[in-house]
C-alpha cells in the first residue's frame, strides 16, 4: 500500500506527506519493506533471518528465573528464557547468542559464557540437614540456592542469616553452586541483623579486605621534615572544629588570623587523606570501590578504615594534622582580596559541638567568642 491507501484503510486524518514519512521510518526499522511506486508491504515474519550473532552484555535477572541481557550494541534488551540462562546470575557480564526465530518479530538469546561474575558473596538463610546445607539467597533475582558442606558452615545454626562465598560455579544448568560460609550474622529478626542485611544486599562489604588492613597497620602520624617543608605551617593560627555532638571524626576546621595591616585571613581546612592513601594501593582501590561512607539509622559503614577516618585524618584538638586548605584574605571592608590553596599543617585548639558554638554566639562569651562572631559575620555577608 502507498500513503494514500494507508490513510483510507485506517481512516486517519494525517496528511499524505506525514504518512509517507512514517512509512519510510518503519522501513528503516525493518518493520515494512519498500516495493514500487512509493508502496510498502509488511515484512513477513517467517522470512526473518535465523542467523545467530554474538554480543556481550549484562544480565538483568527476573524473579521467575528468566532474564534480559542489556547490550550496549543493541537498541532493545534481549530476552533469555530460564532454560537458556546456563548458570548466569544477576549482574554478570556474559556472552550471548542472539537470533530471531521464524514466525517471531522479537529476537531471543542464549547465554554462551559468563565472562565476569558480578559478585561471589551472597546473603541468605542457611538450612541444614544431617548431610548438607543450602543457603537460600535473600534477593528475588537470585533464583538458585547455594550448596554448603556442613564443615564449611562455620558453626552456623539452621535458620541463621549468613554470608556465603561461592567457591565453585556449576558447569551445567540446574546445578547449584558450591559455597563456604564466610560470616554468620545470627538469627533473623534483630535490628542489628536487619541493618547488616540492608548493607550486604545493596552490594556493600561489611569488612575491609586483608590487604587493606595490612596497609593500614603500617600507617602512622609521623612524617619526615621534608613533608613539613612542602607545606604551609599554620600551627600557630587559632583553629577549631564545629561538628555534631556524636561526631566520631572531625574532617574540617576553621581558622582566623588578623594581619598587621588590619586585614584578616580565614582558613578552611580539610584532612589531607591523600598523604595516607596513595594512588594504586589497596586502600586507594577499596576507597574507590566504596566511593562514600554509608549512613544508616544506627551505624556508619566507612569508606576508609577507622584508623584513618577517626584517628590519622581526624582534626582532633591539641594534635598536629596534615591538611589541604583554602585561605582567604579579607580587607577592612570584609572583601576578599586574595586567595591561596594548598597543603598545610594545622593544630586544632578547640572542638566545638554545634550547640556549644551557638551558645557562644548567642551569649558573646566563651572560648574564641570574638573569632566565632567574626566568622559568623563573614558567612552572612
Amino acid at each position: 500500500m502507498n500513503a494514500k491507501q494507508v490513510i483510507n484503510k485506517l481512516n486517519i486524518e494525517n496528511n499524505k506527506d506525514a504518512v509517507q514519512h512514517a512509512l519510510e521510518k518503519l522501513s528503516e526499522e525493518k518493520q515494512v519493506k519498500p516495493i514500487e511506486d512509493d508502496k510498502f508491504s509488511l515484512n513477513n515474519p517467517s522470512s526473518h533471518s535465523t542467523e545467530r550473532k554474538v554480543y556481550t552484555g549484562v544480565v538483568d535477572m527476573t524473579r521467575t528465573g528468566s532474564a534480559y541481557i542489556i547490550c550496549d550494541e543493541l537498541k532493545d534488551d534481549i530476552h533469555v528464557s530460564a532454560k537458556r540462562i546456563n548458570g548466569a546470575l544477576h549482574g554478570d557480564k556474559v556472552k550471548i547468542s542472539v537470533w530471531t526465530p521464524k514466525g517471531r518479530n522479537k529476537p531471543e538469546g542464549e547465554i554462551m559464557e559468563v565472562v565476569e561474575r558480578a559478585t561471589s558473596h551472597f546473603l541468605g538463610t542457611l538450612r541444614l540437614t544431617l548431610k548438607y546445607g543450602i543457603v537460600i539467597p535473600d534477593k528475588d533475582n537470585m533464583p538458585i540456592d547455594i550448596f554448603v558442606k556442613p564443615e564449611d558452615a562455620k558453626n552456623a545454626k539452621d535458620g541463621d542469616k549468613v554470608v556465603v562465598k561461592v567457591v565453585e560455579w556449576p558447569s551445567r544448568q540446574n546445578h547449584s553452586p558450591i559455597g563456604k560460609v564466610t560470616s554468620v550474622l545470627g538469627a533473623v529478626g534483630s535490628s542489628d541483623i536487619e541493618m547488616k542485611s540492608i548493607l550486604i544486599n545493596n552490594g556493600f562489604e561489611l569488612d575491609f579486605p586483608e590487604e587493606v588492613l595490612e596497609e593500614m597497620a603500617n600507617l602512622n602520624d609521623h612524617y619526615p621534615i621534608e613533608e613539613l617543608e612542602q607545606r604551609r605551617d599554620m600551627r600557630d593560627v587559632p583553629t577549631f572544629t564545629i561538628d555534631p555532638d556524636d561526631a566520631k571524626d572531625f574532617d574540617d576546621a576553621l581558622s582566623l588570623r588578623y594581619l598587621e595591616d588590619g586585614h584578616y585571613e580565614v582558613g578552611v581546612h580539610i584532612a589531607d587523606v591523600s598523604h595516607y592513601v596513595l594512588p594504586g594501593t589497596a586502600l586507594d582501590k577499596e576507597a574507590f570501590k566504596r566511593s562514600t561512607s554509608v549512613y544508616l539509622v544506627d551505624r556508619v559503614l566507612p569508606m576508609l578504615p577507622e584508623k584513618i577516618s577517626n584517628e590519622l585524618c581526624s582534626l582532633r584538638p591539641n594534635e598536629e594534622k596534615l591538611t589541604f586548605s583554602a585561605v582567604f584574605e579579607f580587607d577592612k571592608n570584609d572583601k576578599v582580596i586574595a586567595r591561596w590553596f594548598g597543603k598545610t599543617i594545622i593544630y586544632s585548639n578547640r572542638r566545638f559541638t554545634y550547640k556549644e558554638a551557638q551558645e557562644v554566639l548567642d551569649s558573646g562569651e566563651g572560648d574564641f567568642a570574638a573569632d566565632l562572631k567574626k566568622l559568623n559575620q563573614v558567612a552572612k555577608n
